[in-house]
């Protein structure tokens, strides 16, 4: 029994200096390769190849471009100057004049201005004037103030009036349809024409205009002149003159 004894000693320190052995032993480190997480693998570092190890480093999100800066808008439609407006056409005449003993560009035109707004009741157009008349004989026998419209948009149209108003142009309307009329209305900006100086906007002074080119005392020796008038500055394009509608 003592060998069985002493054998057991023996395997016993065996078992404890193999374990000791073992811890010892440094752990090898680890990495999961980013593209093989799916699949649950696991690579040691020290088999991986160097090139094929700074392939799987993970690579810097690259960062979004910075949106541009908004380009500076630019004014391409240039501005001119107007004088007036002039009662009579030879006051006009001669700041024309006085601004081209200057070298100043100017013209004297009939421009049109926006007034106030009117609303007009009518009746559809009819398909020809025969029966635009036939219409207005039904109207004015219905003790209906009305008129054929000769000529525009509305020509063949019935006219019921043009009113500055528009709950006079609503009433009128509604009182019309409860007769068995189908009128309507509509906006129609009145317009009328007054004289005025136009300076060109051509020539050196771009940004400032054509006055930059006349001095201050100019402007206030006219205002001594014509002291009824005044100047402002528009958009060239938007000068509506009253040759260009015809």
């Amino acid at each position: 029994m003592r060998w069985i004894f002493f054998l057991l000693v023996v395997v016993n320190l065996g078992l404890f200096g193999w374990f000791m052995t073992t811890e010892r032993t440094p752990a090898k480190a680890v990495v999961v390769s980013q593209a093989d997480r799916g699949a649950d693998t696991i690579s040691l570092v020290s088999e991986l190849d160097p090139e094929e190890l700074a392939a799987r480093a993970p690579v810097a999100e690259a960062q979004p471009p910075a949106p541009p800066e908004p380009a500076t808008g630019t004014v391409t439609d240039p501005l001119c100057t107007m004088v007036g407006p002039f009662d009579e056409a030879y006051q006009g005449v001669d700041v024309v004049r006085r601004l081209q003993a200057l070298q100043v560009e100017a013209d004297l035109r009939d421009i049109e201005m926006q007034g106030q707004m009117r609303y007009w009741v009518y009746l559809a157009p009819l398909n020809s004037s025969k029966d635009a008349f036939r219409k207005l004989r039904e109207l004015q026998a219905a003790g209906v103030d009305s008129y054929v419209i000769p000529k525009g948009s509305l020509e063949n149209g019935i006219s019921f009036g043009i009113f500055s108003e528009i709950d006079r142009a609503q009433s009128l309307t509604e009182e019309l349809r409860a007769r068995g009329f189908d009128a309507e209305y509509r906006e129609e900006p009145q317009t009328y024409l007054e004289r005025w100086v136009v300076l060109s906007s051509a020539g050196p002074a771009v940004d400032g205009g054509a006055q930059e080119l006349v001095g201050e005392e100019f402007w206030q020796q006219l205002q001594l002149d014509y002291p009824d008038i005044g100047r402002r500055q528009n958009v060239c394009s938007e000068i509506r003159e009253a040759s260009a509608e015809q």
